[in-house]
């Protein structure tokens, strides 16, 4: 399960879903949307331990990229309990 909180300027977008491919290229317009219109961009994701892999196969190249631009980036994997 994925969910990501966007912050540009006074507002906030929350994106919710599973992890994939698809959701995760949808986020990634979000963030870049958010960034041109807003400004400075603080994103939060969350994502359930058993996701990191499918996570990092379709973020490796461009989350990076966000923090590298100046962004903030938090990345929470959550455990089961």
């Amino acid at each position: 399960m994925l969910h990501a909180v966007i912050r540009s300027g006074n507002d906030a977008f929350h994106f919710f879903g599973e992890v994939s491919g698809y959701n995760l290229q949808t986020l990634r317009e979000h963030v870049r949307e958010s960034a041109r219109d807003d400004g400075p961009v603080h994103l939060r994701v969350e994502i359930d331990s058993n996701d990191q892999k499918t996570f990092r196969r379709y973020t490796g190249k461009w989350l990076p990229h966000l923090a590298n631009a100046g962004a903030t980036v938090e990345v929470e994997v959550l455990r089961p309990n």
